[in-house]
């Protein structure tokens, strides 16, 4: 659904951890020292248990997969957390780097971009498809102003 070139939406998966599994090896190692330690050092099940909690929660985006869908009005994000959806004419600009793509609500570059923008994650397979479809979107906005 939403592959042809020229559709008026698209749907992907990101799963960083499929995608680097030498990173996540890396950080899951690192992450059973970091409690090990917590635990070795102040003797409590329940600190330890809210470290696990929090630094887990925090990394769950790497860990866990992400589905994103864009049509012609919205953009959704589906978590194991919740979902999201937001119109597109809140963003005015759009910034790509190799991991994905910041949708910016300011004309400007601006330091609280990553605060009031959403950031959008891709796997190297979709990101062609994905950047053809923003650039679409966003060009069809300058012929309507």
């Amino acid at each position: 659904m939403g592959e042809e070139e020229g559709s008026s939406e698209i749907e992907w998966v990101c799963h960083p951890m499929r995608n680097r599994p030498r990173a996540a090896v890396i950080l899951t190692l690192f992450l059973l020292f970091l409690f090990v330690g917590i635990q070795l050092s102040f003797k409590e099940a329940l600190l330890t248990g809210l470290s696990v909690v929090i630094l887990l929660g925090s990394l769950a985006p790497f860990y866990l997969p992400t589905k994103y869908r864009m049509t012609e009005d919205t953009i959704s994000i589906r978590t194991v957390a919740g979902a999201r959806e937001k119109p597109w004419d809140l963003y005015r600009r759009w910034q790509a780097d190799r991991h994905g793509v910041l949708l910016s609500p300011f004309d400007r570059p601006s330091r609280l971009d990553r605060f009031h923008g959403l950031n959008l994650r891709f796997d190297s397979m979709d990101r062609e498809r994905v950047l053809d479809f923003i650039r679409r979107r966003f060009d069809r906005n300058d012929l309507e102003d």
